[in-house]
């Protein structure tokens, strides 16, 4: 298995000029660790590493709630307006609405995501198909750590999927 490991880093948005910190990584199985995977049936086999995704903020969670409540808000009085007056700003209101309150469900769902799931199962399959995956971490300390305890387990399972491929001779013990 070849693991390459890259550092990046993306603004927080708003002005405290913070950044989030990732790390991606990139797998490749040897032609010997395919054929195992393969022959054995082990693509339901999975690694777990940390989340993806940054943990989620008041910031984010106040703003959510707020889409959703503007949502609900524009959808009723779109449909008042559109029996009173102009169909034209009603259907606006609407799709406006409907459009806020699920971008806010959305947002809430991956925040509640990440919190009920701080990590990510990566079966074999996955990385078979897809070898790229990133990591997040709150600093670049914190990153090269990350990066360290991933490039562990990911050799452990290097090692484990190697072991699977020989299939152990017979042994006598005495009991």
């Amino acid at each position: 298995m070849k693991l390459t490991v890259a550092f990046r880093d993306k603004p927080k948005g708003g002005f405290s000029g913070a950044k989030h910190h990732f790390v991606a990584f990139h797998v490749e199985f040897s032609k010997e660790e395919r054929a195992i995977i393969q022959e054995r049936g082990l693509y339901d086999h999975f690694v777990s590493v940390p989340s993806d995704t940054p943990p989620p903020t008041r910031g984010g969670d106040f703003l959510a709630m707020i889409m959703r409540i503007i949502g609900i808000i524009f959808v009723p009085v779109g449909l008042v307006i559109s029996m009173v007056g102009s169909a034209n700003f009603a259907f606006l209101l609407i799709v406006a609405g409907i459009v806020l309150f699920v971008i806010g469900k959305l947002k809430d769902r991956k925040a509640n995501k990440r919190v009920s799931n701080p990590e990510q199962k990566l079966t074999f399959r996955r990385l078979l198909t897809d070898p790229d995956f990133v990591v997040f971490a709150e600093s670049l300390v914190e990153a090269k750590g990350t990066e360290s305890d991933v490039r562990e387990t990911l050799s452990a399972a290097a090692q484990s999927l190697r072991e699977s491929g020989t299939v152990p001779e017979q042994a006598s013990y005495e009991l």
